[in-house]
Parts: C-alpha cells; structure tokens; sequence
C-alpha cells in the first residue's frame, strides 16, 4: 500500500474514533515513523510503505486511538519553531503558551534599552519550552528556570543540550522562586490554572497521561498563581515585570490578587490566537 493510502485510511479511523484534527495527527505519526519533514512526506506519499514501516505506524495509531497524546508517542513536540523533546511526567507545550515567549521578549528588549543587565526567571519550566525559546531569541537575557519536579528537570536539560543552550539556562529545582538567590527583573510562569473539580472533564489524553502537577491549579485553579504574585511582592522592584498565562475565565480574579499583591501595578492582557485573554503583563 502506498504511503497515500495509508495515510488516508489512518485519517478515517481517527476520525471515526473522535480523535481531534485526524489529518494532522495522521500526518505526524507517519512523519516520524519515515523520518520526514512535511515537505519530504508528500514527495514520499507515492511510494509504497515497507512492511516494517507499516507495522510501526499501526502500531503507533493503535496507542493513538487509545489517547495517548501524538508528542508522547514520537517523544517530541515542535513550539517557537524549536523542536522538543517531551516524555510522560512534562507538560506538552502548547501554541498559547508562545504568546507568553512574545512577551517576554518584547518586554526584556524594552528593559534592556535602559538597563546593562536583564536575568529573567521561568516559573514551573516543565520541558524548558518558555525559557530556553528566550535564551534562543535573546541572548542578552541571563536566564534561570525552576521546576519543583525532577522530572520535569531532567527533560529539560536534555533540550537544553540538544538545542545547543546549556550554557545559557541555569536550572534550579524547587518550589516557584524559591530555589532563585538573585536579583531578577522578569519572571514568567506556565502554571497549574485547571480547577480541581474540571479535572474529571479534561479529554482522557490529558488526564491520563500529562502530570496533573503541572495543571491542576486548586479550587479555584489560582492557588499557584497567587502564591507567586504574593512572593513577586517581595522580590519586584518598581519597572520589573511579571508576565502569566492563564485561562480565559481568570483574568478579573487575577486582576484582583495583582491589586492586593503589587498595589500600583499596571496590569496589560494579551488574547490569544482564538481571541481568548490568555496572558497577564504585570508592571510593578
């Protein structure tokens, strides 16, 4: 069978299963499986599949339909056009968070038109998507990034080598700020932002196979959010910046944890690509 038609049928079965975008997640499964970028798959898609490569893409769109999530299954997921490497126990990056790397970048190029020196610190860094994306793009910025998960750490350590930026990201484990012992004048974070009660809700790739650590945010999904905006309080100097991905249903609460934490701050909110507001700027 031709790489066409299998690709075609792989679709219809995902589709039929009520696996989201089946085009998509057909097309990569078999891309990693003949080690192609999307330009070389649709020069490969005449030829016929070997019967090795037909059983390892079977085998793959077998745990697919099973919903283990496709950047489980390949071991890597592509965001801020760097690819990275992901793996059971890390947070799969996701296209909402690149408008959190915007930001940041955006806001240290602005700092660094008046200050010599700029470190920024990523909160809950997971595979390292946020910070080494700023390290790549901005290599003025000293970068740190913390993560209570040694897991998380591991992964992201292995990008960091992989993408050539081990000397630029220093990762620090423990809880939020906690493990940082200087100054720094940016700090931004991915965190936990799902209410407990949703979980049960969240789709089966989610919920059974990403680390709940990295998105169950409590009660009202802001436990996290407002412990590191009360510690920003001790840490934030006037002109410093804290920068937040949340969901689209926080930002009024978020307004007014910000208000009570950093009062005078100035508060700016940024929507994402689906028009919902999904990133935070605090100015102290």
């Amino acid at each position: 069978m031709t790489a066409e038609a299998t690709l075609r049928r792989a679709v219809q079965t995902l589709r039929a299963n009520r696996i989201d975008d089946p085009e998509i997640e057909a097309e990569v499964l078999l891309r990693h499986v003949l080690g192609l970028d999307r330009a070389y798959l649709f020069l490969r898609l005449p030829q016929a599949l070997t019967v090795e490569q037909e059983e390892a893409y079977q085998r793959l769109l077998t745990r697919r339909l099973q919903r283990t999530p496709s950047a489980y299954l390949t071991g890597r997921r592509e965001f801020y056009s760097l690819q990275f490497a992901v793996g059971p126990g890390v947070l799969i990056p996701r296209p909402e968070t690149e408008h959190v790397v915007e930001a940041v970048l955006e806001v240290g190029r602005e700092l660094l038109r008046t200050r010599e020196h700029l470190t920024f610190v990523d909160v809950g860094t997971g595979s390292g998507a946020i910070a080494l994306a700023v390290a790549k793009h901005l290599p003025a910025l000293h970068v740190l990034a913390t993560d209570i998960s040694p897991a998380a750490l591991a992964v992201a350590d292995l990008n960091a080598k992989r993408l050539r930026l081990a000397g630029r990201v220093t990762l620090l484990q423990g809880d939020l700020l906690e493990p940082v012992h200087e100054p720094f004048q940016i700090v931004a974070a991915n965190l936990p932002y799902i209410p407990t009660d949703v979980w049960a809700s969240l789709p089966p790739e989610i919920r059974a196979h990403e680390p709940r650590l990295a998105l169950d945010g409590g009660a009202d999904g802001l436990r996290l959010i407002e412990r590191l905006l009360t510690a920003c309080a001790h840490e934030l100097e006037r002109g410093d910046v804290a920068i937040l991905e949340v969901s689209y249903d926080q930002v009024s609460a978020v307004r007014v944890i910000a208000a009570e934490r950093l009062p005078g701050a100035v508060l700016e909110v940024r929507r994402d690509l689906a028009g919902h507001e999904r990133v935070v700027i605090v100015r102290v």
